[in-house]
């Protein structure tokens, strides 16, 4: 009786309250997320504050950012230019555990309404690989590479 009681408690905490414990990789997948919302809302320091203290950045141009306040003012800039009405969707993702405190994030992206000098927007499809590390519960990006895939090069000519 004991039992039934503490599961039907707990069961309508969880449903009520939504007290349920989230896995490693729904954290994750969330905090990605987070960084999506960020960059949709175009705030550059919520977008930083993903990025563990002393965490880094390159993006699919090169351009480098080491430590929240560079990184910051990277995405400030960015988000003030060309990327301005842009939306960022996470198109696909894998992670890979190599221990519970640090992971391997693989992301398909589609970046759109990146402007062009010209006018224009395109859209972009880079692909983003971050290790993340979980500290005081959290997981933090400590390192992104992103990147776009070069197109594979021509067949040989026949003979």
């Amino acid at each position: 009786m004991k039992r039934v009681l503490a599961a039907t408690v707990a069961t309508l905490l969880i449903s009520t309250f939504g007290f349920a414990a989230q896995t490693d990789e729904e954290m994750i997948r969330a905090r990605t997320q987070e960084f999506a919302d960020a960059w949709n809302k175009h705030d550059p320091t919520a977008m930083a504050y993903v990025w563990s203290a002393d965490g880094d950045v390159i993006n699919p141009f090169g351009r480098r950012a080491s430590g929240l306040t560079e990184i910051q003012r990277m995405f400030a800039d960015e988000q003030s230019k060309g990327l301005k009405n842009s939306t960022y969707t996470i198109t696909g993702m894998k992670i890979h555990f190599l221990n519970p405190q640090l992971a391997i994030v693989d992301q398909d992206l589609e970046v759109a309404g990146v402007a062009n000098p010209d006018g224009t927007t395109v859209t972009m499809k880079p692909h983003a690989t971050a290790v993340m590390t979980k500290s005081g519960g959290q997981w933090w990006i400590a390192a992104l590479r992103a990147f776009a895939y070069l197109p594979p090069p021509a067949p040989p000519a026949p003979k």
